[in-house]
């Protein structure tokens, strides 16, 4: 693989601050965000353009997340359907790789909205799962229950579907691992192995702030863990950002800060990601500028 630099518009607002940035950083390409709305994605299109490597589902931003490991066929249906419109932004900017959330652990639909996405991972159905009650953190015992696992084969079976309708589309899909909170899929290294033994259209995005709390969560090795997900060949783009997750404080959130805030050491991260040959984005949300130097440097 022929690594590619880039920066996750998450963070970014304004037209302005995107072309500035891009001025400064001429190399450097984008992944378009699933927070971005039709208006602003046709606002910064001239600018960008040519610039995409990878597109994060769903984009433009939709009122619901795509579940794929729902057994519900009207939220499943909608989820393929939604994907579908994402391929279609990726394939109008030139970008040939989607990144996506594999999936929830319910049938019901999840809402976008932080919000709404809350008051459901509060609610009865997942309290039994529920380790930390702040950020609806998961008991370490979760990823083995038996509705945890029923909804991960599901989400797998439709992800290797997915996978050829993107190839079908000139695209590769790659399966984000998520977070540590209930219902959230695909949080360890041994599901991402999992998902990248499914099919040869599935590959994968290997987020490593997201690992660092599973890693505090469940107590793995992280930069095994990052070794064993690499090792699957099947890691074609990251994302880097860092958080203050430590379970001996009894914190576990996904801040996605400045990459050399908090946790690991991050040029020893970069510096597998590297030699891997996957595509290295930085997600944080704030000071862009500084971020991209750090990326550039540890990097030579």
């Amino acid at each position: 693989m022929n690594r590619i630099l880039g920066l996750s518009l998450v963070g970014f607002r304004e037209r302005e601050a995107i072309q500035a940035h891009q001025e400064q950083f001429p190399s450097l390409q984008w992944e378009l965000s699933y927070k971005m709305s039709e208006q602003f994605l046709s606002d910064v299109e001239p600018i960008i353009a040519d610039r995409v490597v990878s597109v994060h589902a769903c984009c433009p931003a939709e009122p619901l997340f795509p579940n794929f490991g729902s057994r519900d066929k009207t939220v499943l249906d909608e989820s393929f359907e939604a994907l579908k419109r994402t391929f279609k932004t990726a394939q109008r900017f030139g970008a040939k790789i989607v990144v996506l959330h594999p999936g929830y652990g319910t049938d019901m639909e999840i809402p976008a909205s932080n919000a709404e996405r809350e008051t459901l991972l509060t609610g009865p159905s997942f309290a039994p799962h529920v380790g930390v009650e702040k950020g609806s953190i998961c008991r370490a015992d979760y990823p083995e229950s038996e509705v945890y696992r029923q909804h991960f084969e599901q989400a797998k079976e439709a992800l290797v579907r997915l996978g050829a309708m993107a190839r079908g589309a000139g695209l590769q899909l790659a399966a984000e691992n998520l977070n540590p909170r209930v219902a959230y899929l695909a949080q360890t290294p041994k599901e991402m192995v999992s998902l990248a033994r499914a099919s040869d259209d599935l590959f994968l995005c290997l987020d490593v702030g997201h690992l660092w709390i599973a890693g505090q969560v469940y107590g793995f090795d992280y930069l095994e863990g990052i070794k064993e997900i690499l090792a699957t060949k099947k890691v074609i783009t990251a994302h880097v950002h860092s958080n203050p997750s430590d379970r001996g404080r009894d914190i576990f959130v996904d801040s996605h800060d400045s990459i050399d805030q908090h946790s690991f050491d991050f040029r020893t991260v970069l510096k597998l990601l590297a030699d891997s040959g996957a595509n290295i984005i930085l997600e944080t949300v704030n000071s862009p500028k500084r971020n991209t130097l750090l990326l550039y440097e540890a990097l030579g």
